[in-house]
């Protein structure tokens, strides 16, 4: 690696550290009183892409307002120099109070990990795959992780989330 890629590492980590260390309320409520999820996604399959459709679908009919983001998998325009999403690009997700937010982007995933830290939200949800190395920050940075072994199976993800949130009592 050369010096000026351990800068921009370095860089990049103290403001992921900056941002976990912000204040945050977090918030765990039933999935009855959420009334806003933002899901952050990249390179999602044409079958992720019908799985987080139907998920969609359940959640409106529920009277819950979903509202996505995902850097599409030619998004390097979208990115500054350090590897976040430009302010132009995240705007508009990021202007609103989420109830939840759900990061589905894979483990480590820097994009993923800046809007989830970025965006207003009283739950951070995250998948962690065990058999990859993670990082102290990957951990921090979520309210909420479901873990398993390689990559996220979405409709598992999904599903396991919805469990636990109703499970919850008051």
């Amino acid at each position: 690696m050369n010096p000026v890629d351990k800068i921009r590492e370095q860089r990049r980590q103290n403001t992921l550290q900056e941002l976990v260390a912000r204040p945050h309320r977090k918030r765990i409520v039933h999935l009855d009183h959420i009334r806003s999820i933002g899901i952050v996604a990249h390179g999602l399959s044409e079958e992720d892409k019908v799985t987080l459709g139907q998920f969609t679908n359940v959640m409106t009919n529920r009277g819950t307002i979903v509202r996505k983001i995902e850097l599409p998998a030619n998004g390097e325009n979208h990115l500054d120099k350090l590897g976040f999403p430009k302010s132009d690009f995240t705007q508009l997700f990021t202007t609103y109070q989420y109830d939840l937010i759900i990061d589905i982007t894979p483990t480590g995933d820097i994009f993923g990990l800046y809007v989830t830290l970025t965006a207003a939200s009283n739950l951070r949800v995250g998948y962690l795959d065990t058999t990859v190395p993670s990082s102290r920050l990957s951990v921090d940075a979520y309210d909420f992780i479901i873990r398993g072994e390689g990559p996220c199976d979405l409709t598992h993800f999904l599903t396991e989330i919805l469990n636990y949130l109703t499970q919850i009592r008051k």
